[in-house]
């Protein structure tokens, strides 16, 4: 802790609350991260919120290129100088959300709580290779859950039909400075092969189906389906529910596969 608060110091800045900023400062916790991106000096690695440059710095030890972005700008001018001299680390000043991910790269990040929901849409989004993510822990349990369980939700929904993420271990909230209120995970998450689970006819139609259903999670999907229908795709109504099965089943009850199969059926029936 001690060495993250003397950098803080010399720099002359807090850990800023808006910007969610807990610096990690367990080289176990470090490793643990960077061992399961699997890196080799081929690979080109996004890195987002880079902090004090911490986890850059065993990155930068690995991968071919380092692409580090921090949206504080004391802390990017604090990058750029501590890897002035590293040839294959850049540093980038900016908004992460906003930074469009390179093809085939691999994403390593111990990110702002805050952020974390729309990087990992960011990520999914892209055509990236793996990510090395060191998240809330509840968040990583949403992420790895399975259907019919609690965690289970929109955003796993949206992940797994794209992604497979794992749960890799669990890090205590005292590998942080300053400590926050929960523990950690590290996790890993993969692009999905598409012959396990067929694309999204629509992926406006899905992520909107997928949303509406999960307002009422709990509720039997034949009604709540149904209801849906009525309220988006009236004229086509009947015709849709004459072709699903829906059976007994409640909506947090649906694997990711049933929800592309109810996407697709509205896609169809209202392009013919």
């Amino acid at each position: 802790m001690g060495w993250v608060r003397r950098e803080l110091s010399e720099l002359g800045i807090p850990p800023l609350k808006r910007f969610g900023q807990h610096f990690l400062l367990s080289q176990e916790a470090r490793d643990g991260l960077v061992y399961a991106a699997e890196l080799s000096r081929e690979d080109t690695v996004v890195e987002v919120g880079a902090g004090l440059g911490f986890v850059t710095t065993a990155l930068a030890s690995r991968a071919g290129k380092v692409i580090a972005i921090e949206k504080d700008r004391t802390l990017a001018k604090h990058l750029q100088s501590k890897f002035a001299t590293s040839q294959n680390v850049q540093v980038i000043e900016g908004d992460a959300l906003a930074f469009a991910i390179p093809a085939k790269a691999k994403i390593v990040s111990s990110p702002p709580y805050n952020i974390s929901s729309k990087l990992v849409v960011e990520i999914i989004n892209s055509r990236f290779s793996l990510a090395s993510l060191l998240l809330q822990e509840d968040f990583v349990r949403r992420l790895t859950a399975a259907n019919g369980t609690r965690d289970y939700g929109r955003l796993t929904v949206m992940l797994q039909t794209r992604s497979q993420a794992q749960y890799v271990s669990k890090v205590s909230k005292f590998a942080f400075y300053p400590v926050p209120k929960v523990d950690s995970a590290i996790a890993t998450v993969r692009p999905r092969p598409t012959f396990e689970i067929p694309n999204p006819e629509d992926t406006e139609i899905f992520e909107d189906l997928v949303r509406a259903l999960f307002t009422q999670r709990r509720r039997r999907l034949r009604g709540v389906f149904s209801k849906y229908l009525e309220t988006n795709y009236r004229t086509h109504k009947q015709e849709i529910l004459a072709k699903v099965q829906l059976g007994e089943k409640r909506v947090y009850e649906l694997a990711p596969p049933e929800f592309v199969a109810l996407s697709n059926m509205i896609a169809d029936s209202i392009k013919d």
